[in-house]
């Protein structure tokens, strides 16, 4: 699929299971997403994908632990 492409940082809201089909609901910050483009890319199907950020802060040892691992 090729097209338009926005980026924003969001938080799942919710989401919910009906009859299939998966309604999910975003809650993001006006000042990280420029709403005439979401405007524009809202008129046609659109391509998800989520990507999490790790908001906790590992111990030193733990951290460690996991660039050891990645690095293997």
């Amino acid at each position: 699929m090729h097209g338009k492409i926005i980026q924003f940082k969001a938080e799942i809201d919710n989401f919910k299971v009906k009859n299939g089909l998966v309604t999910v609901n975003l809650t993001a910050d006006t000042k990280d997403i420029v709403l005439d483009q979401l405007s524009e890319i809202s008129s046609g199907p659109v391509m998800v994908n989520l990507e999490a950020s790790q908001t906790e802060l590992l111990p030193d040892d733990q951290e460690s632990k996991n660039t050891d691992a990645n690095n293997k």
